[in-house]
């Protein structure tokens, strides 16, 4: 049998109500002045970072590196690929713990985590991967501006205390790949120029 609710028990759905109802306002209001990822890229000056790049090994395969922004900036998608090997990871930032962090996996079974810090103009990831033999490796990869198409990373060996080698035991330079016009792209595929759908002859 259903009892009649009191003006007591009455008063305190309402006061739940309300207190539930400020709480969400006040996480909705702190949540759009959190800072996010993109702010940071931003104000550290490294927007140029951001798109397709390409480079070659001393073999000459050929290295596609991939920044693209997610989720309104909030995250950043990686994805690395050359021959026999792809990788894909985010980058996405901490607020509770200050920090901009990198997780990705490989086409090899294995994982790894890093923490990115501007030093000056350049950007440094400290990565650490783990293979699929649960081997771990620490390098630190770091990010500058070589022209206005060109990016160097260096790779560096990490210490067990977090510091990074004197010297690179690599270094690649990558050229950013621009975007084509419908136009270059036709002439690609073997189209003459405003003759779309006509193959050359």
């Amino acid at each position: 049998m259903n009892h009649p609710k009191t003006p007591r028990q009455s008063m305190n759905l309402k006061q739940t109500v309300f207190v539930l109802a400020v709480g969400l306002l006040v996480c909705a209001s702190g949540a759009a002045a959190q800072e996010k990822l993109g702010d940071f890229v931003t104000e550290g000056g490294f927007d140029w970072m951001i798109g397709e790049w390409t480079a070659a090994t001393d073999q000459g395969d050929k290295i596609d590196l991939v920044w693209k922004w997610e989720l309104d900036k909030h995250m950043l998608s990686v994805h690395l690929k050359w021959p026999n090997y792809e990788y894909r990871g985010m980058i996405y930032y901490i607020p509770a713990e200050e920090k901009i962090l990198q997780i990705g996996v490989d086409s090899k079974g294995g994982n790894g985590k890093g923490l990115w810090e501007a030093n000056g103009s350049k950007a440094v990831n400290k990565y650490e991967h783990t293979d699929a033999d649960g081997q771990i490796h620490k390098m630190g990869m770091i990010h500058s501006q070589a022209g206005n198409d060109t990016m160097k990373m260096e790779i560096y060996e990490i210490s067990d205390t977090g510091q990074l080698g004197e010297s690179p035991v690599l270094t690649t330079e990558y050229k950013r790949q621009k975007k084509q016009t419908p136009k270059e792209a036709g002439q690609e595929a073997g189209k003459t120029p405003g003759a779309a759908g006509k193959e050359k002859p």
